[in-house]
């Protein structure tokens, strides 16, 4: 059975309490999530990381409860244009290594345990469009 985060979630994936666990994004997820936080009057905050075969990165720096979620509906309010981390957990890539490993900080994960990626299409394909990006693999 594919991958779907349960009703009654905590959203723990929305909430930051360290900046090592909050989103790496690409320059033009950045420039889409300032514009989208801008129409809100919301402020954000990144740090650029450097250059990954040649692919600048950021960190979007979160403390607490992600701006763009919505706690009362408990939603994603820009669930469709929400960046390619966010789409593909919790499936993580470690840049370091280039190991793909399931996050322990979604309750999906804690209560069911490892999966095989494939139970994870919608987050896998994510994944796919990241890799493609760093260049980690040919297209």
């Amino acid at each position: 059975m594919p991958f779907e985060c349960p009703i009654g979630c905590p959203a723990d994936c929305c909430y930051f309490s360290d900046e090592g666990q909050t989103p790496t994004v690409f320059r033009d997820e950045m420039l889409r999530l300032e514009e989208e936080a801008s129409r809100r009057g919301l402020s954000l905050s990144f740090k650029e990381l450097g250059e990954f075969n040649g692919v600048k990165i950021y960190r979007w720096i979160i403390k607490g409860w992600c701006p763009f979620f919505d706690r009362s509906s408990r939603r994603c309010v820009i669930h469709d244009r929400k960046p390619l981390a966010c789409k593909m957990f919790p499936l993580v890539l470690d840049l370091n290594t280039g190991n793909i490993y399931l996050s322990e900080n979604c309750i999906w994960v804690r209560q069911n345990g490892p999966k095989p990626l494939d139970d994870f299409p919608n987050e896998k394909g994510a994944l796919m469009r990241v890799v493609r990006r760093l260049r980690l693999a040919r297209p």
